[in-house]
């Protein structure tokens, strides 16, 4: 799984997870994790309402982390306070991310409040150089009414000013306010000025913009030149700050949308000539939502994620370049990381980036919450401690997840992705709960919920989003590949090479899974063993597909290999040559015969495979060649090979029960089936891989092998049926027969293990071999017939034989073998030299004229003498048509055909019809008509073509290559028989 080295990057050495380097805080390992405890609210601060987190100075300063820009708006804001010489300040706070504008507000006001406390705020604030005291007021004008602002006992503040008033004066200073108490009025400058106590005085107004919205026109230009007046006011005095929040980036609905944007301009642009513009957080982002989400975070273990994250990039970005970003090999990104631990990066990009689009996410409280969950859920689960929390670790089965991101955010229609894609196709996948293609769906799901045209990931990001130090680097690629084929709601990006997003709709895989259902098993069976058959083509053994019995499966010395349906048909095929019962026969053949049958799971499995085949087939072909269909054609166009390919690999898996005529059932290994660096478009053919499987095993005899003597002699030698008048002789036909029919040896792909055997005895000095023309051979040379003289001659040997019936074999010392090795008297051991002698002996058994029935033979025959005739014959026309072309390399003199077919009509009837030594060409086209009759009659019927091939008088010699191609050809029902002119008339006998 990891290339060389790649696991010293993992936590096996020396990592460490996020566990042991941080500690959450306890409000979010065991708190509710709802609004209250993540949404910071000013109004509530100053009625002194709200969670203690917020509402209590010290708990608030312990979780508000001391960013650069706060901390120089504090001693900004106090230290003006403080100097009774500096003159006042109007600053506008800008938000950099959401909230944190509010949380600026706070602050400044727990110090205000807390002046005199040298404890509070002390890393936002020194305690030396504080002001004495401070008059702080804080309005917040989002919670205010109209046209009544705010009410106090029985007074009412109807305006931003008369409450400023009533804040700064009381009731006396309310009822001065008379008709000015109206938004339709506006104070004058010395009324605003006289309002100002004269002590230190900060004012803090946020959301001026909601309350404005609420206003008429006449109204919102009231306020606003009372805010110029204000500005003025608080400018032209010592001791005096104004602190109003940017109105910028509030959450609006479409039809406020535009007038709000317009008020804000507005208050920018009063704002902007006096004031000094503030971004609170600035880019410590990171930190501000570490400091509030973990009670401790070990710097060491900040320092190691990042050191191991840096390398982890540097090695996959070398052996794969495209599967991480640029960025992220840099020493500034590793830096990045240190800063953001526990929580990586990439995780805070997607919320800032990606989530802060949609229209109903606070990227405050939202963020927060979501990063509590994802943190609370990595805690509470024992087998999960990342290096750092990623999008990978949010568990989208969790129904507060699914509260916060899909209903919150008016997606909830995605949860139909999150059943049967991230937590079912993903973990199905993975055969756990987080491995990568969990990691991978669950970011991915993140990214995509704004859905927009770039709402997704490619693989780069992907790999950066999810990868782990002790991964070797393509696992997420590899797995966003596995999902592709495998999700329902996942999509290509449009215009994004490789690169992906989640959707409401059902893809293609949906509509080829709810179309399934259409496809009969039959039709997929069908289409499987159809599949299958062609995979199991090959030169290694006949292939005999889908016999329904042993008696279908004809007796053959030469390998043949059986496809069958069944487990059961397989041990039956293999075993006998008839398997009627009460009248089985075992097969003779049994050392050549094989057979390949499917496992039961696999096979159910597999046409399942063919049905989704077959179903986006269906789709394909129905999906209109039009703008509404393009998507449709383009997903089918990238899963269409994939379907291909998963079902001839699970097609493979499912035929992998070899069955031995031992008994014995063996399971073939995955990687005979496919290899590791195999593609499942070009696996290894059934044959192939049975070959290779069987080699290994050592199941079969290969080119070199040969048996020792003694045991050769004891399981073959003396289990051949003798030669009728010479019982010590075997022919080598006959020990071919036995060799192939013995129990306890092994699988003969061809004679050549019983050839080296007898030759291996002869040359060890226990058999002697007679050829068809009386030469004998043992250990020391042969005895041959020249001329009427039989004599040794000790330099020839015995390199080959022919196994056929005229080849004899006898064990030395046995009255056969003496018979054979007997010379003429006084002729002794010398080579034998050409004489003029009298009467050549009688022709030897077996030299005239043969016909053979059985192909093998007749291949033999073809090698030493002339072929007269060649009848073969078919149980179809379509078969005999086929063999027409497949004899034509013979060259033969003349073809004829002959047919005979009897049986019930189809549509009622009889039918008897037969053609004898009818020319191809002739009139009535006898191929066709056969074929014709034979698609009227009823299953059952008898049907028998032949096609018969005549070589001459003389006949034509040198065919056994050209019939060893024909038989390949042969189907397996047809039937031969070859005539052959005698031994004497061959021209390359000898």
């Amino acid at each position: 799984m990891f290339p060389d080295g790649a696991k010293a990057f993992g936590r096996g050495l020396s990592g460490m997870g996020v566990k042991a380097g941080s500690k959450p805080r306890d409000d979010v390992r065991h708190g509710e994790l709802d609004d209250a405890i993540f949404a910071a609210s000013f109004g509530k601060l100053i009625r002194n309402e709200g969670p203690d987190i917020y509402k209590k100075p010290g708990p608030f300063f312990q979780n508000t982390h001391p960013t650069a820009a706060l901390s120089k708006l504090c001693r900004d804001v106090f230290g003006r306070l403080a100097s009774p010489t500096e003159g006042g300040a109007v600053l506008r706070l800008s938000t950099g991310f959401g909230g944190g504008k509010t949380h600026a507000l706070m602050t400044l006001w727990h110090l205000a409040q807390n002046i005199g406390d040298p404890t509070m705020g002390t890393d936002l604030l020194p305690p030396a150089g504080r002001p004495k005291s401070v008059r702080v007021v804080g309005i917040d004008a989002e919670g205010a009414g109209y046209p009544i602002f705010a009410r106090h006992g029985d007074q009412e503040a109807r305006s931003l000013a008369a409450e400023l008033a009533f804040q700064f004066g009381g009731a006396s200073a309310l009822n001065a306010f008379g008709p000015a108490n109206s938004a339709a009025a506006s104070p004058d400058a010395a009324t605003v000025e006289a309002m100002l106590p004269n002590e230190p005085v900060l004012i803090l107004l946020d959301e001026l913009v909601l309350y404005m919205a609420k206003l008429t026109a006449q109204e919102v230009g009231n306020l606003i030149g009372f805010l110029r007046t204000l500005m003025t006011a608080v400018v032209t005095r010592k001791q005096a700050v104004l602190v109003i929040t940017d109105p910028k980036d509030q959450p609006a609905d479409a039809e406020n949308a535009a007038r709000l944007e317009h008020l804000a301009r507005m208050i920018e642009q009063q704002t902007g000539r006096q004031a000094t513009v503030i971004e609170p957080i600035g880019d410590e982002t990171a930190q501000v939502i570490i400091r509030r989400l973990f009670d401790s975070v070990d710097p060491a273990a900040a320092a190691k994620a990042s050191a191991d994250y840096h390398a982890l990039y540097q090695r996959v970005a070398e052996d794969h370049p495209n599967l991480v970003p640029e960025e992220a090999r840099s020493p500034k990104y590793a830096e990045r990381i240190r800063i953001c631990y526990p929580l990586h990066p990439r995780l805070l990009k997607t919320a800032e980036e990606r989530l802060r689009v949609l229209p109903d996410y606070n990227l405050s409280r939202g963020t927060l919450r979501l990063f509590a969950r994802v943190i609370r859920g990595v805690w509470e689960d024992p087998t999960r401690d990342p290096d750092l929390i990623t999008a990978g670790e949010i568990d989208w089965s969790s129904r507060p997840i699914q509260t916060d991101l899909l209903e919150r955010l008016d997606r909830e229609k995605f949860r139909a992705a999150v059943s049967a894609d991230v937590v079912g196709h993903a973990r199905e996948l993975d055969q756990a709960d987080w491995g990568a293609h969990r990691r991978v769906a669950s970011a991915l799901l993140l990214e995509s919920l704004p859905l927009e045209a770039n709402s997704g990931l490619a693989p780069a990001d992907l790999t950066l989003a999810v990868l782990r130090p002790d991964e070797a680097g393509t696992e997420p690629a590899e797995a966003l590949d596995r999902l592709a084929g495998a999700c329902w709601h996942l999509y290509p990006m449009s215009g994004s090479a490789n690169a992906w997003q989640f959707r409401y709709e059902p893809n293609i895989l949906k509509q080829i899974e709810e179309r399934m259902g259409q496809v009969q098993r039959p039709d997929a069976l069908d289409r499987l063993k159809t599949e299958v058959q062609k995979s199991f083509q090959g030169a290694f053994a006949r292939l005999l597909p889908w016999p329904p019995n042993a008696k279908a499966v004809p007796e053959r010395p030469e390998l043949q290999l059986a496809l069958c349906e069944s487990e059961d048909i397989a041990k039956s095929v293999v075993t006998y040559s008839d398997d009627t019962p009460g009248a089985q026969i075992i097969r003779t053949y049994r050392n050549a015969m094989l057979a390949v049958a499917p496992d039961a799971s696999g096979l159910e499995k597999a046409i399942q495979r063919i049905q989704r085949l077959k179903a986006a087939e269906d789709i394909e072909d129905e999906t209109p060649n039009s703008e509404a269909g393009k998507l449709a054609r383009e997903q089918l166009k990238k899963q269409k090979p994939e379907l291909i390919k998963a079902a001839r690999l699970e097609a493979a898996r499912a035929f992998n029960r070899l069955v031995l005529a031992d008994g014995g059932v063996l399971t073939i290994d995955e990687r005979f089936i496919a290899p590791p660096d195999t593609s499942p478009l070009q696996l290894p053919s059934g044959q192939d891989a049975v070959r290779a499987f069987v080699e290994d095993r050592k199941l079969i005899y290969g080119p070199q092998d040969s048996l020792h003597p003694d045991y050769f002699i004891e399981r073959v030698f003396s289990g051949a049926v003798p030669v009728a008048d010479t019982p010590d002789a075997r022919t080598t036909a006959g020990l071919q027969k036995r060799f192939l029919g013995a129990q306890g040896l092994k699988l003969v792909s061809d004679p050549s293990v019983i050839r080296a055997s007898i030759l291996r005895a002869v040359t060890e000095g226990r058999l002697v071999v007679r050829l068809e023309d009386g030469t004998a051979f043992d250990k020391d040379g042969a005895v041959a017939t020249s001329n009427g003289i039989r004599q040794r001659d000790p330099g020839r040997k015995l390199n080959t034989l022919p196994m056929d019936e005229a080849t004899l074999v006898a064990e030395a010392g046995s009255t056969a073998a003496q018979d054979w090795l007997k010379t003429t008297k006084g002729m002794g051991e010398k080579p034998m030299t050409p004489g003029s002698l009298p009467l050549p002996p009688p022709p030897p058994k077996g030299s005239g004229p043969m016909t053979a029935t059985d192909i093998a033979v007749a291949c033999q025959l073809a090698d030493k003498r002339r072929l007269l005739s060649l009848r073969i014959t078919c149980l179809s026309a379509a078969d005999a048509q086929k063999i027409l072309g497949a004899a034509s390399p013979l060259g033969a003199s003349s073809v004829h055909i002959e047919a005979e077919l009897t049986g019930d009509l189809k549509d009622g009837g009889k039918l008897s019809f037969s053609v004898a030594e009818a020319k191809v060409s002739a009139a009535i086209k006898p191929l066709t008509m056969a074929q014709t009759l034979g698609n009227a009659l009823v299953p059952g019927s008898s049907i028998r073509v032949s096609v018969v091939l005549g070589f001459g008088p003389d006949g034509k010699a040198d065919l056994g290559a050209l019939l060893r191609t024909l038989e390949m050809q042969l189907p397996d029902t047809s039937s031969i028989e070859a005539r052959f002119a005698p031994l004497s008339d061959t021209v390359s006998a000898g």
